[in-house]
């Protein structure tokens, strides 16, 4: 991984690097970090208008919209293609039973199917995925194809050479996973500047930094290709401008790699230019009014592979990919979340 004392070209810092780093906390603008306090990761501000104090190397700029942007349906078929002519040998995909990461697999099983080399496939999953989504495993995975149990941490089932599909930038391209409440309580459909002070404010458990924040992030809300009116549209946005690089990055970091691996041998399937553009374009298609709906068009994706009623119409979101903390001297795990691939904060 990058060396700290390299401070030219930065790809990612963990939150325990951005905070414990006395050079870069040194660095670092102190409301950027109440931002990242409030968002709970390291923001790295895709348009370039932020003032953290850091100089982050950017990897994906955010495209123009082009008013051309195909179906949901069509892009994953043509992602998974694209991933599957790019790679060679055995595809490892985490399969978390979640949304994103279902989204992922079913496009990859259709087009390795299609061309007959359905055993490239390996899936990864733990007891968890199966709870996740029952039907699916014992209907689609259990006893047809290559899968494999994850029993310790995920890093001692992926190898160095291995190509690895993560189901990672769902939530950058619909929403953001903080939303849940806002939009139980219909807040997420209100002018954001009649909630977002509180929002702020109680997540901080304070107000002292909450106006700073706000007018710090502003200069982002205004590079929108479009009008931002409601905390849906806000954190949406913010999600998508100011996390994408970090939810590249994550597992990277965690397995030692560098950002050299992405689209290289671990592919993070919403990871293209195609479902950014979707995104852009489509922005009432990411949810409609309740919080069961949300992810609504990557749901009707998975039920015209698998009919499980119940997962088209309850399904919510929820922390995917079982996120186990490892220290790497002892293996001892402690899951404390529900996600598949380990995220160490070195």
């Amino acid at each position: 991984m990058m060396p700290l004392s390299n401070l030219n070209s930065i790809y990612y810092l963990s939150k325990k690097q951005l905070f414990n780093n006395k050079e870069i906390k040194k660095k670092a603008n102190p409301i950027y970090l109440q931002s990242c306090i409030f968002f709970g990761a390291t923001l790295i501000d895709r348009t370039q208008n932020l003032d953290s104090g850091i100089d982050f190397t950017i990897l994906d700029k955010i495209p123009q919209i082009s008013n051309t942007s195909k179906i949901f349906s069509e892009i994953c078929s043509e992602r998974a293609c694209e991933i599957i002519d790019t790679t060679h040998g055995k595809i490892k995909v985490l399969w978390s039973g979640g949304i994103d990461s279902t989204v992922a697999l079913i496009s990859l099983i259709n087009e390795l199917k299609y061309i007959d080399k359905i055993n490239r496939l390996t899936i990864l999953l733990s007891k968890e995925s199966i709870i996740e989504y029952p039907t699916f495993f014992n209907d689609i995975i259990e006893n047809k194809l290559n899968y494999e149990m994850i029993k310790t941490t995920i890093f001692n089932h992926i190898q160095p050479t291995e190509t690895i599909i993560t189901g990672e930038h769902g939530d950058q391209l619909f929403g953001s996973d903080k939303l849940k409440y806002p939009v139980i309580t219909g807040d997420a459909f209100s002018p954001y500047e009649d909630i977002l002070e509180f929002i702020i404010s109680r997540k901080l458990g304070t107000d002292k930094f909450t106006n700073q924040i706000i007018d710090f992030i502003n200069p982002v809300i205004k590079q929108s290709p479009f009008e931002i009116i409601t905390l849906y549209d806000y954190m949406w946005w913010l999600n998508f401008s100011l996390k994408w690089q970090t939810v590249s990055m994550r597992l990277i970091h965690g397995l030692e790699r560098n950002h050299e691996d992405l689209e290289t041998t671990v592919f993070h399937f919403f990871k293209s230019n195609n479902f950014q553009i979707w995104s852009l374009e489509n922005h009432s298609s990411k949810i409609k009014k309740e919080w069961n709906s949300y992810k609504y068009i990557a749901k009707e994706f998975i039920y015209e592979f698998h009919k499980d009623p119940f997962y088209l119409e309850k399904k919510e979101k929820e922390q995917s990919l079982k996120e186990v903390l490892v220290n790497k001297t002892n293996f001892s795990v402690l899951n404390f979340s529900k996600k598949i691939f380990t995220r160490i904060n070195k």
